[in-house]
């Protein structure tokens, strides 16, 4: 059983602080999947997060494409195989430096103004593309004694007015669950000012050990985000 209390998470009703990683499976050749996962698991991580990028998989209106290097299911089931927990991360709008934040093309022609809100072209969108990963990814989640413990919504979201905000998210996570998704956990990004609905979603936290975005080329100080903090005061 997982839970979360508003400390930490726990399994089997003890706290529970697994080491998430991050894999992004369509952006990696499928032959080499397998042993990246072994070195992940080699190097202590328990849960595998990836990004389900939608611009990769619907390209063009209505083309879906789960094969190859695309194969969500494949990689889920290799996570699986040894004995790895799995985390996709449906977005729709995922940002992972790829272009539109990973909104295909013409889903910004179609709705405009509307992306990132609960415009009503817009989620029907989203529905559909929420169906799609569910029905790749039916019968691996964790209440089916498969690998997926959780999945996250959308990514540094801090939209705020009419049909945004909070109310957008808990929209998209009604939509994720009519397409399957009923899991432990649901997740954003916790930082930067993010808008959520407390109590419908946990707010998440992760750190760059490096930042590959800074220009300096001199040597860069210790991620704060590895710092113990307490009120006022920070433990290097």
């Amino acid at each position: 059983t997982i839970g979360a209390t508003s400390r930490y998470l726990t399994r089997d009703g003890v706290p529970w602080l697994p080491v998430m990683g991050e894999f992004h499976f369509s952006r990696y050749p499928e032959a080499e999947w397998e042993n990246e996962i072994l070195k992940m698991k080699a190097g202590g991580v328990q849960i595998v997060s990836t990004y389900v990028i939608w611009i990769h998989h619907e390209e063009v209106e209505g083309e879906f494409d789960w094969s190859g290097r695309k194969n969500v299911r494949r990689f889920v089931e290799l996570c699986a195989k040894h004995g790895m927990l799995a985390y996709p991360r449906i977005g729709p709008w995922v940002h992972a430096e790829v272009r539109n934040g990973g909104l295909p093309d013409w889903v910004l022609r179609a709705a405009k103004d509307g992306v990132r809100s609960n415009d009503s072209t817009y989620l029907s969108y989203v529905a559909r593309y929420y169906g799609q990963i569910g029905e790749q990814l039916k019968g691996l989640l964790w209440k089916d004694g498969g690998p997926i413990v959780g999945i996250q919504l959308e990514n540094e979201y801090t939209a705020q007015g009419a049909g945004k905000g909070p109310a957008h998210i808990v929209r998209l996570k009604e939509l994720a669950r009519q397409a399957g998704f009923d899991v432990p956990l649901y997740t954003v990004t916790g930082w930067d000012g993010a808008t959520f609905p407390e109590g419908e979603v946990i707010p998440v936290f992760g750190g760059y050990m490096d930042m590959p975005w800074d220009q300096s080329i001199e040597r860069l100080p210790p991620s704060e985000v590895y710092y113990f903090r307490f009120p006022n005061r920070t433990y290097g």
